[in-house]
């Protein structure tokens, strides 16, 4: 049954409080609050004496943040009388402010996912539309019946705050860098083509040539560019490779350059590399702070590497806080779907719905891992396996695919070892074979092996399929 609701919002300086009167005594009060950046709807959720439904009040807008003491006001009077509960939505920082103000009033908040909110619009009135009002509603009744995880404000201490502002400055350094790589990439197709067949523009070596000559042009009349580069590469290029260099600026098929052309590429390499130093001392400095704080970041940086543990702390949050391994991965957007429908069956793949920074550099820590036995072994049967599964694999690089299934496995791993203080074994997580364990779907052989001491039937195995 569809709830009645006058879904027209009242300002919550005028908005009355008459329905204290009727709501059962004991029972709670559930406030779903959709954020906006200068408005928020407020929508209460009560219950009646005897009532087989529930009631919904009409939406309460509120001045974002002018409004914010008239609306803990309500609230609080509220609570006096009965157990109050507040939903919000996680849409970034404009609900901050709202959540500090109820955790200085007591009062618990959950949080209800936004996807959680769009799919439940159709169900919740029979109209897929969305609007505010009706939004507040919604994340009301998903609170009510449990849908939402517990997301209490909590200021972070000193040394948190500074690995939070650590890890935002590595992710700008990475947008810059990946912002002036694309851009160094044009100058060099235009001016000096050929170098790039050399040194990729990652190394660092060509950021420092760059820096000192700007092109082929000033390395071709300079006697000591030899010796610059090795100087710059210190000391790793040498003989054969030099020379090449020195070939192509001599040989070079791209468009000359103007003084201030010269200039700008420069600029663009100098930049760069003051980027770089950021990035090693952020580094550095996240290497200090981890050293400092509690012994579960520090058990898992020595798994990851600091600066990766540390950016999955800051953005993902401590393993305890999820009560399950597979919430940990779902929380970075590792947790496998698929959609499939009738005779098509997909293929199955990672959501991404979580945190795409951490994945980076959870994939960067992959990459080293499988450089190791027994993850190195466990990656190339990974890969042969995958490369059989996947449709039009031959056409595809599988090798990605199970990297991150490298990724999946570690991080699950990792999990048990820390919140149950378990030690972590590399050679146990990937021994000989794991890989080659297939999940028991039901009505699979393996599913009925497992509940052959039970009836398998087309009921339980559609109840199966829906967990």
């Amino acid at each position: 049954m569809s709830p009645s609701i006058l879904y027209r919002a009242v300002p919550v300086k005028t908005a009355p409080l008459r329905f204290l009167k009727h709501v059962a005594r004991r029972s709670t009060v559930h406030v779903g609050i959709d954020i906006g950046k200068n408005k928020l709807y407020v929508v209460i959720r009560w219950t009646a004496p005897r009532a087989k439904h529930a009631t919904y009040e009409q939406p309460w807008f509120v001045e974002n943040p002018n409004d914010l003491a008239v609306l803990m006001k309500k609230l609080l009077k509220i609570a006096k009388q009965n157990s109050t509960v507040v939903g919000i939505e996680s849409t970034g920082s404009y609900g901050d402010p709202l959540r500090q103000a109820l955790a200085d009033a007591g009062l618990t908040v959950y949080q209800v996912r936004t996807k959680a909110t769009h799919d439940y619009a159709e169900v919740f009135d029979g109209v897929p539309s969305q609007h505010d009002g009706k939004d507040a509603s919604i994340i009301a009744e998903l609170l009510a019946q449990g849908k939402a995880k517990e997301w209490n404000f909590r200021e972070p201490t000193e040394e948190e705050n500074e690995m939070k502002y650590i890890v935002a400055k590595l992710r700008d350094s990475h947008k810059d860098i990946q912002r002036l790589q694309g851009k160094l990439e044009g100058l060099l197709a235009r001016h000096w083509p050929e170098i790039t067949k050399i040194l990729p523009l990652t190394s660092l070596t060509l950021l420092k040539l760059l820096k000192q000559y700007g092109g082929p042009q000033k390395i071709r009349t300079d006697r000591e560019a030899v010796a610059a580069i090795r100087r710059f590469s210190f000391g790793m290029i040498t003989g054969e490779r030099a020379d090449r260099i020195i070939d192509c600026v001599k040989s070079t098929n791209g468009v000359r350059q103007m003084t201030w052309d010269c200039r700008y590429v420069m600029d663009v390499a100098a930049r760069m590399l003051d980027i770089h130093k950021d990035i090693s001392r952020h580094k550095k400095r996240l290497t200090e702070l981890v050293g400092m704080s509690c012994v579960e970041l520090q058990r898992m940086s020595k798994l990851l590497g600091a600066a990766t543990a540390a950016v999955v702390w800051c953005n993902i949050g401590a393993p305890h806080f999820y009560h399950c391994a597979d919430a940990w991965l779902k929380a970075m957007g590792l947790n496998l779907v698929e959609k499939s429908s009738g005779e098509y069956q997909s293929n199955v793949r990672i959501s991404k719905r979580g945190d795409a920074e951490t994945r980076r550099w959870l994939y960067m820590s992959a990459l080293r891992w499988v450089q190791e036995s027994p993850v190195k072994q466990w990656y190339q049967r990974k890969k042969e396996q995958t490369g059989k599964k996947i449709r039009g694999a031959e056409n595809k690089r599988t090798g990605g695919k199970a990297v991150v299934a490298v990724m999946r496995k570690m991080m699950k791993g990792i999990w048990h070892a820390l919140v149950h203080g378990h030690a972590f074994e590399m050679e146990k997580l990937f021994c000989e074979g794991s890989s080659k364990k297939k999940d028991a779907r039901p009505g699979s052989k393996r599913f009925r092996k497992r509940h052959k001491n039970k009836s398998v039937s087309k009921t339980s195995i559609s109840t199966v399929k829906q967990q």
